[in-house]
């Protein structure tokens, strides 16, 4: 936990090192930073495009977790399943090959589960239950050939997460002896990213936002990898089934990772 915070942190340093440095470059591609030098021309004036939105889908894989029941039980045998996630966002081109946007994920269901093999516990079995969550996330990219009808990129992005949990069931010797009620959790949410834009539609334009001619925005498909880091979550308590008695706290999923093949569009507003 602590090396994941840690690389968290280091990503954001980045992100806002590189959006300073985007930003004095754009100091002096436009006019420099003087007031006496007279107004400065902005971004997207020249002609080239300055925001953007998108759409996003995306297939998701899940590393083993780590969970924990009571704070004391190992579960052994954890996963969770693959599943699709859709969102979107809006974003702005920095120049210099940099832009960032903000986009929301909603990740649906995954079936998740682990076991509980310890005659010491409470209540062994399996432990079975849904995740599903929604991801909030501030994104900073490199687009190594941008304007271009190919452009390579590479990002990271920084944010919060929502996990839910939901209903589940604990089966001891093939039988339902208990039921996990719902739980959720907020945590902070991290993702490096790596992938290919291919222009659908559009011009090219030049460093200083020329375009190579008309005036039709560019529309982009977007293909890629995104690694995920998604926190944690706790789901509801345990109850026995037919008698309605708690009899276990919380079980906990530690460290979920997920590795995304993610794919959407990327249209110029203006």
């Amino acid at each position: 936990m602590a090396f994941t915070r840690a690389t968290l942190l280091l990503g954001a340093a980045l992100v806002l090192g590189s959006a300073q440095g985007a930003s004095a470059a754009d100091l002096g591609n436009y006019g420099g930073g003087s007031l006496k030098d007279g107004p400065m021309a902005m971004p997207g004036q020249a002609g080239a495009p300055s925001w953007y939105a998108r759409v996003d889908g995306g297939y998701s894989v899940f590393d083993d977790p780590s969970m924990t029941e009571a704070g004391i039980y190992d579960l052994t045998e954890t996963s969770i399943d693959s599943t699709w996630s859709f969102g979107g966002g809006v974003g702005r081109y920095f120049g210099n090959g940099f832009r960032g946007d903000l986009t929301w994920d909603h990740r649906f269901e995954a079936d998740a589960e682990g076991n509980l093999a310890d005659h010491f516990a409470t209540l062994e079995g399996v432990r079975k239950f849904g995740i599903k969550s929604d991801v909030f996330l501030a994104n900073l990219y490199y687009d190594f050939n941008e304007g271009s009808r190919f452009s390579p990129y590479i990002g990271v992005g920084l944010g919060v997460t929502r996990n839910k949990t939901t209903n589940g069931t604990i089966e001891t010797c093939g039988c339902t002896t208990a039921t996990i009620e719902e739980g959720s959790e907020t945590h902070v949410a991290g993702a490096a990213m790596a992938g290919l834009s291919y222009r659908l539609r559009g011009n090219d334009y030049d460093a200083n936002g020329a375009r190579g001619g008309g005036s039709s925005r560019n529309l982009y498909l977007d293909a890629g990898y995104r690694f995920l880091y998604l926190g944690s979550v706790e789901t509801g308590a345990i109850v026995e089934t037919g008698g309605g008695t708690t009899v276990a706290e919380d079980p906990t999923v530690d460290e979920i990772h997920a590795h995304e093949f993610r794919f959407g569009l990327r249209y110029d507003l203006n």
